[in-house]
């Protein structure tokens, strides 16, 4: 990876303790056109692609961002998860997981038998772990973007999209990973005060260092 396509990382470090043997991740996707066919012949023009990553493990959440390169991004992402061997997110139809291995198409269509375009490396050698519906966390959550708009909103505020992904992981560590007292203080004060969530991902002197 160059310097030019290197994605941007962002490291927040999480207090106490939580279940860190595996890794808890959710994506923010985007469409981009493609050209593929499926097996029966059928086209598609475009297909989800995912350009942040937040990864939760071993006492950090780290955020990557794409720097417009896809297949830079993807590797960036499998360094965050590291040696989990299980990827812990939430899905009501394995979403991450499909875009993640290249083989999402649309939800009532069912996946593509073999990657179309470029999966994240060491995909399949993966235990992916799906998990769905409310949790107390995310009745307690402020909600700051409904992410059916996260695409359009990211190119006016970054930061906000950055933020909203870091408490989606937050969520995540939550509701499944078995926080200790610490933790999980620091964990409902993310999904509850803006501020402070922000000041997590970009540092204390947000927003005078934006």
């Amino acid at each position: 990876m160059t310097e030019q396509t290197k994605p941007v990382t962002w490291d927040v470090p999480v207090p106490g303790r939580f279940l860190d043997a595996i890794a808890y991740l959710d994506l923010e996707t985007r469409k981009v056109p493609c050209r593929w066919r499926s097996p029966a012949g059928e086209p598609l023009s475009r297909r989800w692609q995912a350009f942040i990553a937040g990864v939760a493990t071993r006492g950090h959440i780290k955020i990557v961002e794409s720097a417009g390169d896809e297949r830079a991004f993807l590797a960036g992402v499998r360094a965050a998860i590291g040696k989990a061997d299980t990827v812990l997110y939430s899905s009501g139809n394995k979403f991450d997981e499909g875009i993640l291995r290249g083989r999402y198409t649309y939800a009532r269509r069912g996946w593509a038998p073999e990657p179309f375009y470029p999966p994240m490396p060491d995909a399949e050698e993966l235990t992916w772990d799906r998990k769905h519906g409310a949790t107390e966390y995310t009745r307690l959550r402020e909600r700051e973007l409904d992410s059916r708009y996260v695409p359009e909103r990211y190119e006016r505020d970054s930061a906000l999209v950055l933020v909203h992904n870091l408490r989606d992981v937050a969520e995540l560590v939550a509701g499944y990973g078995e926080p200790d007292e610490h933790c999980d203080k620091w964990l409902r004060r993310v999904l509850t005060d803006i501020d402070y969530a922000y000041t997590q991902v970009f540092g204390p002197e947000w927003p005078a260092a934006s």
